[in-house]
């Protein structure tokens, strides 16, 4: 696999990589989702992350998730980078 090195990135990038035991597509990646919303809390909080699904269709699953996730959390505006009366 092909890919650039970090000292050639004019950002900086991080990896985070979790290996998940479920064999068939859709349980697994339902099971991904409260992890990745853990992790983008612990490792970037204010900073833009970048999550990869293979289709339209799980972005959207995989985004209603997050924003379920993000509801239930005990601050659901702190990835809102706008005031109430910009909503």
């Amino acid at each position: 696999m092909f890919n650039f090195s970090p000292s050639v990135r004019p950002v900086p990038l991080e990896v985070h990589i979790s290996g998940f035991p479920e064999k068939h597509y859709c349980p697994r990646m339902a099971t991904m989702n409260k992890p990745a919303f853990k992790a983008i809390k612990v490792y970037s909080p204010e900073k833009p992350v970048l999550i990869f699904v293979s289709s339209r269709r799980q972005t959207r699953l995989t985004s209603f998730d997050l924003i379920a996730h993000l509801a239930a959390d005990a601050n659901p505006k702190q990835w809102l980078n706008m005031t109430n009366e910009e909503v």
